[in-house]
């Protein structure tokens, strides 16, 4: 070997030290002192439960969840794979909680989030099967191939109209998607379950969740604490919103495999005689007083003609009816409340995400109980909870979150995730 090529071996292997080196003493630093970056920042995990091809979140982890204005420290997730406790005694009563994000709500402390709070209000057992990303066709195969061996009496499907109509369309997923979709084959509706195969646990999300330096590194440079609006203002509207107007093209196909999984999921439902209940999701755009406004200041775009976004709630109760499921929709009475109490904007979402603040799962929980008894589908064994249910609902939201949360959350601090 020549004097030249050896000297070339030298300072690769020099440079492979120091670069060990350094990863080895950062990972102790940040291990000798905790930081922002490695333990509040973006750590919980996700995996494809391999005995059932459906994604759930890693069994008995206890993660974090932070974005530009709040951070939620504390979220422990069970041996199911579910933000939920320990399902490990049989009940006389349960009821299943089916969603996306919305429900799944790393966005909101522990025991603070609607699953947790309806539990603590009915005294039942209330299981979260909540999980980013998904949509009607994933809670279907969710119920099918995992929901019902808990035996629910009741399931309670939160339907977020933003995104979970495109989500069940192969066509209308974005590149990468994991999840399984529906396509039509001879007028037939087909399901693509083959993404749902794909590995979720790589190389690099086992760095994420074991080598810190990783972790540091990902939320330095792609998730920053720094308040930053929900979404950038662009020229064209965003393709979500495009659910908020009468359905063309591929919206009208997504639109009809929405309703088909509807229309399966009381089906399997009606075979266990458990009662279904969709509920669509309070969603910042229907909330704020002028929809069209929000659009132009927020993104710097201007309402279409055609954009409605009382439409998906419409279409939903339409296949309600159409399907005999049982529908509640809660957004009059939110839209009661952020008047009565002259609530200010986000009124009911984070001022830099549209995700539930943890008023939203209190107030929704208590209406999903008042609901369930004022409809005979739960009996009250507590005389004075109704009552109860009343005086929560009166409440104020300083009452609720507390001061110090309330000026975190509404005027402009950064939401610490404690309800004080």
């Amino acid at each position: 070997m020549s004097a030249a090529r050896r000297k070339v071996r030298l300072v690769l292997l020099a440079v492979i030290f120091v670069l060990l080196l350094t990863g080895i003493l950062a990972e102790v630093m940040l291990r000798l002192f905790p930081n922002w970056y490695t333990d509040y920042g973006n750590n919980i995990y996700y995996r494809y439960a391999p005995d059932k091809n459906i994604l759930t979140l890693e069994p008995n982890q206890s993660s974090s969840f932070g974005h530009a204005c709040y951070n939620i420290s504390k979220i422990k997730v069970n041996s199911a794979g579910y933000r939920s406790y320990e399902w490990d005694k049989p009940a006389n009563f349960r009821i299943a909680v089916l969603g996306d994000s919305y429900m799944e709500a790393k966005q909101a402390p522990e025991g603070a989030y609607f699953a947790a709070a309806l539990r603590g209000l009915l005294h039942v057992d209330v299981l979260n099967f909540g999980i980013s990303g998904y949509g009607t066709i994933h809670e279907y195969l969710q119920y099918v191939k995992d929901v019902r061996n808990y035996k629910p009496q009741i399931v309670l499907l939160f339907f977020c109209t933003l995104n979970d109509i495109n989500g069940n369309s192969c066509k209308m997923l974005k590149g990468g998607s994991l999840l399984s979709c529906a396509s039509t084959a001879g007028g037939a509706v087909v399901i693509d379950e083959k993404k749902g195969r794909k590995r979720l646990k790589t190389l690099v999300n086992y760095l994420y969740r074991y080598y810190k330096t990783s972790l540091f590194i990902k939320t330095v440079f792609f998730q920053h604490r720094l308040d930053s609006p929900a979404r950038e203002k662009t020229a064209a509207l965003p393709d979500d919103y495009y659910a908020y107007m009468p359905p063309k093209g591929g919206w009208a196909e997504a639109w009809s495999f929405t309703e088909h999984f509807l229309r399966e999921l009381k089906s399997e439902t009606e075979k266990d005689n458990a009662t279904l209940i969709l509920i669509p999701v309070v969603e910042h755009i229907r909330m704020v007083k002028n929809p069209a406004e929000e659009l132009r200041s927020s993104l710097g775009v201007e309402a279409p003609k055609e954009f409605d976004p009382e439409y998906p709630a419409r279409r939903l109760q339409e296949a309600a009816d159409k399907y005999n499921i049982a529908f509640y929709n809660p957004e009059p009475f939110f839209r009661s409340y952020r008047d009565a109490h002259n609530l200010p904007s986000p009124y009911f979402a984070y001022r830099c995400e549209g995700h539930w603040n943890p008023l939203t799962h209190f107030l929704m929980a208590n209406l999903a109980a008042e609901y369930l008894i004022k409809n005979g589908m739960i009996s009250s064994t507590n005389s004075a909870l109704p009552a109860e249910i009343e005086r929560n609902l009166n409440r104020s939201p300083r009452e609720i979150l507390g001061e110090a949360a309330y000026k975190e959350i509404y005027e402009g601090g950064f939401y610490n995730g404690v309800m004080r």
